[in-house]
C-alpha cells in the first residue's frame, strides 16, 4: 500500500490553489510497529507540512508589502538576506527582502525589512513556552532530550539556548508584573506555573 499526503493551499485573492506532495508512505503486511504513523514519520510530516505553510504564509505577506498602504504605489527592492527562525516543528530559512520606503510619508529610514521586524525574536512564542515550561520542572539537558526525542526540532538547540531562553522569559515576566507576590504572579499567569516561578525565584536570590 502506497500513501501520498498531500498540502492544498487556497488563496485568499482567488489566484487558484497551490497543491504540493510533503510525504510518501508505504505499508505491507499489517504488522504492530507499523500500525498508523511511526514516529519518525510523525516528525517528518510536520516537518514538512510547517514548511510548506510556512513557504505560502510568506510568500503573501511579502507580496501584501511589497505595495505601499497609503498610496499604493510598489515599493523599490534593495535585495535580501537570509534569516533563521526556530519553530517546534524545526528551524526555519527565509528569505527577508529589504525594500525602500514609499516616498508618500517622512520616514526615519530609508530602508526596511519587514519579514525581519515582524519575526523579530527568532523563535517562535510556542517554542518558548516548551522550553520554558519543561525546563522549570527537569533540568535543560533532560529538556533538550525530551524534544529532540519526539519534536523534529534535531540538532537546532542546545541546553544553552533553552537556559537562555528560559531567564529571558522569567526576566520579561517580573519586569511586566512589577513587584507582584510570587502567588500573584502564579494567579496572573496560571496555576501550573508554579514550578517555573518557584525556580526563577531561587536561581534569582540563591545565584544557583
Amino acid at each position: 500500500m502506497k500513501i501520498k499526503v498531500q498540502v492544498i493551499v487556497e488563496s485568499d485573492d482567488g489566484t487558484g490553489e497551490v497543491v504540493q506532495e510533503i510525504a510518501q508512505l508505504e505499508r505491507g503486511r499489517l504488522r504492530p510497529e507499523e500500525l498508523g504513523l511511526t514516529l519518525a514519520e510523525a516528525k517528518g510530516l510536520l516537518e514538512g507540512l510547517q514548511r510548506t505553510i510556512v513557504e505560502q504564509q510568506i510568500a503573501e505577506y511579502s507580496k501584501q508589502q511589497s505595495s505601499c498602504p497609503l498610496c499604493c504605489r510598489q515599493r523599490m527592492h534593495k535585495g535580501a538576506h537570509d534569516m533563521v527562525y526556530r519553530t517546534v516543528f524545526g528551524k526555519l530559512e527565509l528569505s527577508s527582502p529589504r525594500l525602500f520606503h514609499c516616498q508618500c510619508q517622512p520616514q526615519r529610514t530609508r530602508t526596511f525589512s519587514p519579514l525581519a521586524e515582524l519575526l523579530a525574536e527568532r523563535t517562535s512564542p510556542e517554542l518558548l513556552y516548551l522550553e520554558t515550561k519543561f525546563a522549570s520542572l527537569v533540568s535543560y539537558g533532560m529538556s533538550l532530550k525530551l524534544f529532540e526525542e519526539v519534536l523534529p526540532i534535531g540538532a537546532e538547540i542546545n541546553a544553552s539556548t533553552v537556559r537562555n531562553h528560559t531567564l529571558a522569559v522569567a526576566e520579561r515576566l517580573e519586569s511586566e508584573l512589577g513587584g507582584d507576590t510570587v502567588r500573584e504572579l502564579q494567579l496572573y499567569l496560571n496555576p501550573q506555573a508554579e514550578h517555573l516561578l518557584d525556580w526563577f525565584h531561587v536561581v534569582r536570590h540563591e545565584g544557583c
